[in-house]
């Protein structure tokens, strides 16, 4: 990759995550308002029923978006064909999906059955606000992305206040979510359809759908095993110990939940680009994967390492001290953000070299280890076996993803390029840890001084990756 597309790379980046750095404070403040309005037991049956429709929503997709981006950003000329086939394909999979949510629900989660209808809708909104919005990745305009990320949260934001205003049950907050994806679709169309002047239509060509979904399913039974692992631990906490414990669970998620979009939306932006130079020349993908993994890295050590010290702090200035009991929880989940973010490195480049087939075969071994790990810790520890199974689980992708970019690439220097950054990170733990008890801004604020002084002091970045930073930062 060469320095003048990894700053625009790095440009794109930078605006998403922007966005949706601004859209998390409301959408988190959304989940603080769920929390003291629901209590744990109705919050747990919302968190719970958003699982499912997480799990069952990969059938609404089987991989073909990414197969879209991916082969639309190296021809765009293929870009009506693929985007008519997929809006017409993605109706007729969300009804498989809606006959699979069902009977999910009728046979593991009874209580939840009776409100499918609006499970199916927050899968469907949610879906084709997710195909359109690809678009504007591959057209590289990603400020219309950043315009409907942050419209999306605010909207959210305006009518959970409404809802809870007039004392909405649990359920009301499925539509809630629903109407601001749905806002997301009308938004995105009015952009493709008025403002780049492409038809919008639904078809479906056999043929060719055959085609995509050979290359999109094992993709999608990457991704399927992937999201399992990391909702399973919810329907088992749910199945064996109630939504009690979901809910303190899920509570502590939260805190993950809101720093985890950032590798997704960082490495949604580099996607296009790791794709146009696995096409072209392997050297500069490796340099892609480097940079990539290093820059993610930066970010999300002392992220880990805060969340983890100030969770003392947090749980309670967020959701209250009846949910004290998601303190531990946070504290054994906070290793896994820095695992998460740096995993979403290799989970992409790995697709942009069309090693689609590796990907599903170390997702079903994560998939065996994580049901192990749950099987044998949430019987006995509950929701706290479930973080830990959580933790341990990205421990296992990260080895194995590591040794495969090994087995296919030429050796990568995930090592040398991390150590120092690693280092800045502890630091910044040592310094904090005494004083963890104080006032969280102040914590907050001395924590990221004397993590950006060590990343100077220890020569964290090289002089190409800090002239990547300040031109695709600085340039317009």
């Amino acid at each position: 990759m060469s320095e003048r597309l990894a700053s625009r790379t790095l440009r794109n980046s930078a605006l998403v995550v922007g966005a949706r750095a601004v859209a998390k404070l409301a959408v988190f403040a959304v989940v603080v308002l769920l929390v003291h309005h629901l209590g744990a037991e109705r919050f747990g049956r919302f968190a719970t029923m958003v699982v499912y429709v997480t799990l069952v929503g990969v059938v609404a997709d089987l991989g073909l978006q990414t197969v879209f981006i991916r082969d639309v950003s190296r021809d765009r000329g293929e870009f009506r064909r693929y985007l008519s086939n997929l809006v017409g394909t993605r109706f007729v999979l969300s009804v498989a999906a809606l006959v699979l949510l069902a009977g999910a629900l009728r046979l593991l989660a009874p209580v939840l059955f009776p409100y499918t209808i609006a499970a199916f809708t927050l899968l469907l909104t949610t879906s084709y606000s997710s195909l359109l919005r690809a678009v504007f990745y591959i057209r590289g305009r990603l400020i219309y992305e950043a315009v409907a990320i942050v419209a999306e949260a605010i909207l959210v934001l305006g009518l959970t206040l409404l809802a809870i205003e007039r004392g909405a049950t649990w359920d009301v907050f499925l539509w809630v979510y629903s109407a601001s994806y749905l806002f997301t679709c009308v938004f995105a169309v009015a952009i493709i359809r008025w403002h780049w002047h492409e038809r919008i239509e639904a078809r479906l060509d056999p043929a060719f759908v055959r085609r995509l979904l050979a290359a999109g399913v094992p993709l999608a039974l990457g991704f399927t095993i992937t999201t399992i692992y990391a909702q399973l631990d919810v329907v088992l906490l749910q199945t064996l110990k109630g939504f009690q414990m979901v809910g303190w669970y899920a509570a502590a998620n939260r805190f993950v939940d809101a720093v985890a979009w950032i590798p997704q939306s960082a490495m949604g932006a580099v996607f296009p680009a790791l794709s146009l130079v696995a096409a072209t020349e392997s050297r500069r993908l490796e340099f892609a994967y480097e940079k990539s993994f290093k820059m993610l890295a930066i970010v999300a050590l002392p992220l880990a390492v805060g969340i983890g010290i100030t969770a003392d702090s947090l749980v309670p200035l967020a959701f209250g001290h009846s949910f004290d009991p998601s303190i531990p929880a946070l504290r054994i989940l906070a290793p896994s953000i820095a695992l998460l973010f740096v995993n979403n490195a290799f989970i992409y480049t790995l697709t942009a070299v069309n090693r689609q087939v590796d990907f599903t075969r170390l997702s079903l071994v994560t998939l065996v280890v994580n049901i192990a790990l749950n099987l044998a810790l949430i019987p006995p520890y509950g929701y706290l076996g479930a973080a830990a199974a959580s933790t341990l689980t990205e421990a296992a992708l990260f080895a194995g993803g590591l040794w495969l970019l090994r087995r296919y690439r030429a050796p990568v220097r995930i090592v040398g390029a991390s150590v120092r950054v690693i280092a800045s990170a502890a630091v910044m733990g040592a310094v904090l840890y005494p004083i963890r008890s104080w006032p969280l801004a102040f914590v907050a604020i001395l924590g990221a001084t004397v993590y950006v002084a060590a990343l100077f002091a220890l020569r964290a970045l090289t002089a190409e990756e800090w002239s990547i930073v300040r031109s695709g930062l600085g340039a317009r």
